[in-house]
């Protein structure tokens, strides 16, 4: 039988450390962590703890990408090392399900909140560190919107998960992307934008 087991946020976080030094890394998980927890309360989500298991997958979602930064690892060997510690298969799954090459069914609003998500929350923190006072706050989504048709900026990040995304949330880009904005608005000091 699968375990069921979710850790707790502080869990989480030691998780996370363990395996990520970067701050620029942390800082991401952390970010993708509260535009999953704004993902679950738009979805409906209600219960404090489903709530806060999204979030858990927000934060955990790259844990093992610094120490395993390929196609051939990354996910891989984070997965395995999530369900020796005993976590729920669920929680796994849905970490893994964000990248394309796992080939995992985005089949649950939360496995479709993580995949859009991810490329997003990178992408923003990109576009804000070119805006003129490097704040969030100043960032409209049309600026993202242009930004992402631009493909030598910020080149590293894969526009079909951001288009994807929203198209998997069955929403309008600019509306997704004015949605993330806000939820990382909350925590723009904490993750330095």
């Amino acid at each position: 039988m699968p375990a069921e087991r979710w850790p707790t946020r502080a869990e989480a976080q030691a998780l996370l450390f363990e395996f990520t030094r970067s701050d620029a890394l942390r800082k991401h998980g952390r970010a993708v962590e509260e535009a999953m927890r704004a993902c679950a309360r738009r979805a409906g989500v209600a219960d404090p703890a489903e709530i806060e298991r999204w979030g858990i997958v927000g934060m955990l979602h790259d844990f093992d990408y610094e120490q395993n930064p390929t196609e051939d690892t990354h996910l891989h060997v984070g997965g395995r090392i999530l369900r020796e510690r005993g976590f729920a298969e669920a929680m796994v799954e849905a970490i893994q399900s964000h990248a394309d090459y796992m080939h995992i069914p985005r089949d649950t609003p939360l496995k479709k909140a993580i995949y859009a998500c991810d490329e997003l929350v990178g992408f923003i923190g990109a576009c804000v560190k070119v805006r003129p006072t490097k704040k969030i706050a100043d960032l409209p989504a049309s600026s993202v919107v242009k930004r992402l048709k631009d493909k030598a900026f910020a080149r590293s990040v894969d526009r079909s998960y951001v288009y994807g995304g929203a198209e998997a949330l069955g929403l309008p880009l600019e509306e997704h992307i004015q949605f993330v904005i806000d939820a990382l608005k909350t925590i723009a000091e904490e993750i330095g934008l």
